[in-house]
C-alpha cells in the first residue's frame, strides 16, 4: 500500500488502538506491524478469523496469553551447546508455553465451530512437560527450588544444618561469661560469607579468631572464633557444591528449551497471531464495527458508516454510547458509476466522508470489522491513493498548488481499475476556471481507467461536468444556516453549495461588503444557487418518500410471512395436540410437582442426599411441555374477535386446554408469547389467549435442581478472575451439584490479591445450607489463595459455617 496514503488517511492511530487491546508484547507488535492485504482471499480469512474471535469472546475472556512474550532470542540462545540460561529467562519460556497451553484448551473447550482460530492453534505446540519442570526447578523470584532434583535439596539441607549449628555455637560464645567484657553487642553477623560476632579491639587475651572485618570508627572488629572456622569452611563447602548442582540444573534446563526450538517458535508466532485476532475482535466490540461482504465486481456501498477515529474520540468523552453521537454517511459507488465527487460548504464533513472512504477500506483488507452497517460491501482494492491536505513544502519549492499536481501526477501514473482514489479540493489552489478544466481532465481520465474515485471540490466548473457525466455522481453535504452548524449528512445525486456568502454574513462580515458581493456573484450565478437548493429539497422529499415506501413494503412482507408461518404451524400440529394436550398437561404438572416437593421435605427430614439426587434425576423422565399444540380456531371465542393485549405478569386463560398461567414475556414478531404454567413455560400465540378473570392466589414456584453431574464432576472450581458477584454465582451452582454428586469436601482456589475474592467466597459459604464447615488450605493445597469447604446440611440449631480468618 502507498505508504503517504496510508499516513495522511491516519491508519497508524488506528493500529495503536488495535495495539492497545492486544493482551501480549507479541500481540502489540503483531498490531503495529499489521498492513492491509491485496489479496481477496487473505482478506476474506481475516475478516473470517475477526468474526470467530468475536464469537469466542462472547463465551467470555481468554486468559492468560497477558503473561506471554517474545522469548525467542533466550530460546537461540539455548540452542548453543553449552549454554545457560539465566532462571528469570527460563521462567519467562515457562510463562510463556503455559500461557499457550491455556489458550489451546480454552479454544477445544468453546464449543464452537471456529475452523480459522482452530487453524492458529494448530500452531500451539507448547512441550507437555517442559514449562511443568521448569515451574519445579525455577521460583518467581528466579532462584533455583530445593525440589529441582534430589542432590540439591540434600545439600541445602544439610547447609541449613550447618549454618544452624554454626549460629548455635556463636551464640553460646556469646553468652560465655569470660567474654562479656568484649562483646560489643550479642548479635551474629555475617562478613565475607562467614559467620562472626563483633567484640572489641582488646579481644586477643579472651578469645583467638580471625578478623574478617572492622567497624569504620576502628572502635568493633568483627571476629570469626577459630572454634568455628571450620564449621563455616563446611558451610561455604555446602553453598558451592549446591551451586554447582543448580548450575548443572540450569545447563539441564537450557538443553531441553534448546531441543525444543522449532516447536517454541511455531508456539510464539501462533500466540502473537492468536493475540492479534482476538485484539482485533475487542476493537470490533468497543467500535461497534461490522463484517461487510466482499463483492468482486466493483460495487462500494458504505452504509451507515462512521469514522473510527471519531468514535473513539466521543467514546473517550462520553462513553460507550458515543458512536450514536457520530453522525453516519452512506457512500454509494457503483460498478457503472465509480466516480463521486462531493460539494458542499466548508466544515460540512466534505474530508471527513472522504477519510472514511479510504480508512474503511484499509481497515477492510487489514481485517478489522468497521463501523458501519453489516449490508456495505466493499472490493478488495490493489492500491488506495490519497491526496489530502496542504503538502506545500519551502525546502522543495513546491507551493500548495504544485504539492497537489506532484501527487496527481504519481497517482495517474499508478492506477488502474484495482484502485481507490481520493482528491480532496480538486481543482483548488489557482485560477477557477482553469482548475476546475484540469479538475475535469483528472476524473475523465481516472473514469477511463475504471478506478473507484471519491473527490471533493467548490468549484460549479466540476459540479457541472460530473452532472453530465453517466458514469459519475455527484454528491452533497448539508449545512445548518440557521445554526452555523455542519449537518454532516451526505446526500447522493446532486450537488452542494458553498454557501460563503451566507457563512461570512453569519460570522458579521459587514452588510455593505455581504451586499456587494452579492452584487459581484450576479443573477446568473444566484439562479444557479437557487436551482441547487430546489434540487437539494426535492431530492430530500423523494429519499424521505422512497425510505417510508420502503419500510412499509417490508412491514407488509414480514406481517404476511408471519401470518403464513403461523397458519402452517397451527395446521400440522392441531390436529394430533388438541385432544391430549390438556390431560398431559394436567398429569405432568401433577407429577412433577408431587415429586419435587417429596424430595424437598425429605431433604429437611435428613434423606441422604444422594437418594435426593437419584429421585431428582427421574425428572426428565416427565414429558417436555415446549411448545404445546394449538388447534386451527378458538372453540371458545368468535372469528372477529381481536387478539388480546397483554404485558408480563397478567393472568390469561389458555382456552382450548382450560388451563390458567401468567404471561412471562412480551409478544415477539409473530405474535407468540411465553405462559408459566404450573409445571412450565409453554409458547402460544396471543389469539389462543383470554383473560383470567380475577387473579388467582400464586402457588408456590416451581423447585429447579441441577441434578445428573455424575461421577465425572471436579472436587475443586477455580474463580480466579472473577469479580465478586460472578464467582460467589459460580460457587453457589457448584455447591449443589457437588452436593448431588456425592462429593463431599471440596477445594475453592480464589487467588490471594487484595482479598476480596476469599471474603466474598467466605461469605457465601457462612450462610449456606449445603456448607458443614470451611477454612483456609492448607499450604500443600494452595494455602491463603484456597479454600476446602466440608459439605453436608446443617441441624436446624447448628451455628452458621465458619473458618478462620486469613492475613493478607
Amino acid at each position: 500500500m502507498d505508504a503517504h496514503s496510508l499516513r495522511v488517511l491516519e491508519f497508524s492511530e488506528v493500529l495503536q488502538h488495535l495495539a492497545a487491546d492486544a493482551a501480549s508484547d507479541l500481540g502489540r507488535r503483531r498490531a503495529m506491524a499489521l498492513a492491509p492485504a491485496t489479496d481477496p482471499d487473505l482478506v476474506l480469512q481475516r475478516l473470517t478469523e475477526t468474526r470467530e474471535a468475536r464469537a469466542l469472546l462472547n463465551r467470555g475472556p481468554v486468559t492468560g496469553l497477558e503473561r506471554a512474550t517474545d522469548i525467542r532470542e533466550a530460546v537461540a540462545r539455548a540452542a548453543v551447546a553449552g549454554a545457560r540460561l539465566a532462571p528469570l529467562d527460563l521462567w519467562a519460556v515457562a510463562d510463556t508455553l503455559e500461557a499457550a497451553e491455556r489458550a489451546r484448551r480454552h479454544l477445544q473447550q468453546a464449543d464452537l465451530h471456529l475452523p480459522r482460530l482452530a487453524a492458529i492453534a494448530v500452531g500451539l505446540r507448547p512441550p507437555p512437560a517442559l514449562w511443568r519442570e521448569i515451574r519445579r526447578s525455577i521460583l518467581p523470584d528466579g532462584s533455583v527450588a530445593d525440589a529441582a532434583s534430589p542432590e540439591l535439596s540434600r545439600l541445602r539441607a544439610r547447609g541449613r544444618a550447618a549454618r544452624e549449628a554454626v549460629r548455635e555455637h556463636l551464640q553460646a560464645l556469646l553468652g560465655a561469661p569470660q567474654l562479656q567484657s568484649i562483646v560489643v553487642e550479642p548479635v551474629i553477623t555475617l562478613r565475607n560469607d562467614r559467620y562472626v560476632i563483633p567484640v572489641l579491639p582488646g579481644y586477643r587475651t579472651h578469645v583467638a579468631g580471625i578478623v574478617q572485618d572492622q567497624a569504620g570508627s576502628g572502635h568493633t572488629v568483627f571476629l570469626e572464633p577459630l572454634s568455628a572456622v571450620e564449621q563455616n569452611n563446611a558451610i561455604r563447602r555446602l553453598d558451592r557444591e549446591a551451586e554447582a548442582e543448580a548450575d548443572r540444573i540450569l545447563g539441564d534446563l537450557t538443553a531441553k528449551v534448546g531441543a525444543a526450538r522449532d516447536e517454541i517458535g511455531m508456539t510464539v508466532d501462533a500466540l502473537a497471531d492468536l493475540d492479534l485476532v482476538l485484539s482485533k475482535a475487542r476493537l470490533a466490540e468497543r467500535w461497534g464495527g461490522a463484517e461487510p461482504r466482499l463483492e468482486p465486481d466493483g460495487t462500494l456501498s458504505l452504509r451507515s458508516a462512521r469514522h473510527p477515529l471519531l468514535v473513539e474520540s466521543r467514546r473517550r468523552r462520553t462513553g460507550e454510547a458515543a458512536r450514536d453521537e457520530v453522525v453516519p454517511v452512506d457512500v454509494p459507488l457503483t460498478p457503472g458509476a465509480r466516480v463521486l465527487v462531493v460539494t458542499g460548504p466548508n466544515a460540512g464533513g466534505k474530508t471527513v466522508a472522504l477519510k472514511t472512504v479510504g480508512l474503511l477500506a484499509l481497515m477492510v483488507q487489514a481485517g478489522l470489522h468497521i463501523p458501519a452497517s453489516p449490508d456495505s460491501v466493499l472490493p478488495v482494492f490493489g492500491a488506495v491513493y490519497a491526496d489530502i491536505g496542504d503538502e506545500q513544502s519551502i525546502a522543495h519549492d513546491l507551493s500548495s498548488f504544485s504539492a497537489h499536481i506532484s501527487r496527481i501526477r504519481g497517482i495517474l501514473a499508478a492506477v488502474d481499475r484495482t484502485s481507490l482514489v481520493l482528491l480532496d479540493e480538486i481543482g483548488a489552489g489557482t485560477d477557477p476556471g482553469e482548475g476546475a478544466a484540469l479538475g475535469n481532465a483528472v476524473l475523465e481520465s481516472l473514469a477511463r481507467r475504471g478506478a473507484h474515485v471519491v473527490a471533493t471540490t467548490h468549484l460549479d466548473g466540476i459540479k457541472a461536468f460530473v452532472a453530465k457525466n453517466s458514469d459519475m455522481t455527484n454528491g452533497a453535504v448539508e449545512f445548518d444556516l440557521d445554526r452555523m452548524q455542519p449537518v454532516y449528512k451526505l446526500h447522493i445525486g446532486f450537488p452542494g453549495r458553498s454557501y460563503a456568502i451566507d457563512v461570512a454574513s453569519r460570522l458579521g462580515i459587514p452588510p455593505s461588503i455581504v451586499q456587494r458581493a452579492r452584487e459581484f456573484v450576479g443573477d446568473s450565478a444566484a439562479g444557479v444557487a437557487d436551482l441547487l437548493d430546489r434540487l437539494r429539497t426535492l431530492e430530500s422529499q423523494r429519499a424521505d418518500e422512497a425510505d417510508r415506501a420502503a419500510q412499509e413494503r417490508a412491514v407488509a412482507v414480514r406481517a404476511r410471512e408471519e401470518a403464513e408461518e403461523v397458519a402452517r404451524d397451527l395446521r400440522a400440529r392441531a390436529a394430533t395436540l388438541r385432544a391430549q394436550a390438556g390431560r398431559v398437561i394436567a398429569e405432568i404438572a401433577a407429577e412433577a410437582r408431587r415429586r419435587v416437593e417429596s424430595v424437598v421435605a425429605d431433604l429437611k427430614r435428613g434423606r441422604p442426599i444422594q437418594e435426593a439426587r437419584q429421585a431428582i434425576g427421574r425428572l426428565p423422565e416427565l414429558t417436555d411441555l415446549e411448545p404445546l399444540g394449538l388447534p386451527e380456531t378458538d372453540p371458545g371465542g368468535t372469528d372477529d374477535e381481536s387478539p388480546l393485549r397483554i404485558e408480563p405478569g397478567q393472568q390469561v386463560r389458555i382456552r382450548h386446554l382450560g388451563q390458567v398461567g401468567t404471561v412471562v414475556s412480551d409478544a415477539n414478531a409473530q405474535g407468540w408469547v411465553e405462559v408459566q404454567l404450573p409445571v412450565g413455560k409453554a409458547r402460544v400465540p396471543l389469539s389462543a389467549l383470554s383473560p383470567a378473570g380475577p387473579a388467582i392466589p400464586r402457588r408456590e414456584a416451581p423447585i429447579s435442581w441441577t441434578a445428573g453431574a455424575g461421577d465425572d464432576l471436579s472436587a475443586e472450581i477455580n474463580v480466579i478472575g472473577c469479580t465478586v458477584e460472578e464467582a460467589t454465582r459460580r460457587v453457589e451452582r457448584y455447591l449443589e451439584d457437588a452436593v448431588l454428586g456425592g462429593l463431599t469436601r471440596v477445594r475453592i482456589i480464589h487467588g490471594k490479591g487484595t482479598g476480596r475474592l476469599r471474603r466474598g467466597v467466605a461469605a457465601l459459604l457462612k450462610e449456606h445450607p449445603l456448607v458443614a464447615n470451611f477454612q483456609i488450605a492448607s499450604f500443600d493445597e494452595g494455602g491463603a489463595g484456597a479454600t476446602t469447604v466440608d459439605l453436608g446440611t446443617q441441624g436446624a440449631d447448628a451455628p452458621p459455617a465458619t473458618a478462620p480468618p486469613a492475613t493478607g
